[in-house]
């Protein structure tokens, strides 16, 4: 699982596309740059879960998106 943005500088959260479980989550961030890097361990245990379980959880988009501006820029953020 990775951190990357899509051509619009939009960062994601997802994996990679030829794997079996698919997983996508666009966030508020924006960025300047093109990014991708690994999911890390600090990323999880802000999220508060391990991916795994995040298919059972009704505000993981949320908690994504605030892990995604807390470390990649919240005064990069605001997509209206």
């Amino acid at each position: 699982m990775k951190w990357y943005t899509l051509e619009n500088g939009r960062l994601c959260l997802g994996t990679e596309n030829h794997k079996i479980a698919n997983f996508h989550v666009a966030t508020d961030v924006k960025l300047n740059l093109n990014l991708s890097t690994p999911l890390l361990e600090e990323h999880i245990d802000l999220i508060g879960s391990y991916p795994e379980d995040w298919y059972a959880d009704d505000a993981i988009d949320y908690k994504i998106n605030n892990t995604a501006k807390h470390f990649f820029g919240l005064s990069q953020s605001a997509v209206a």
